[in-house]
């Protein structure tokens, strides 16, 4: 799978609530829903350390997150 590393730049650089709310709207285009709460700033930045390794994006731990905000993790 290719990613544009532009686009992902972009995104990492959204502030916190902006950034949480472009990912609820890629999930639910995906048919997942993700609590309304923005996680806390450890987890963003674990979020944007991902979107930031471009075309060697971890999609195992992207996922991860995902699926610990989509139980109601936080």
């Amino acid at each position: 799978m290719k990613f544009d590393k532009s686009k992902l730049d972009a995104l990492a650089k959204l502030p916190d609530e902006e950034l949480w709310m472009q990912i609820k709207m890629i999930a639910e285009r995906h048919g997942l829903k993700l609590p309304d709460k923005t996680p806390d700033k450890n987890e963003l930045a674990k979020i944007r350390a991902a979107l930031s390794c471009g075309d060697k994006l971890n999609l195992a731990d992207a996922m991860r997150i995902v699926n610990k905000y989509k139980r109601g993790g936080s």
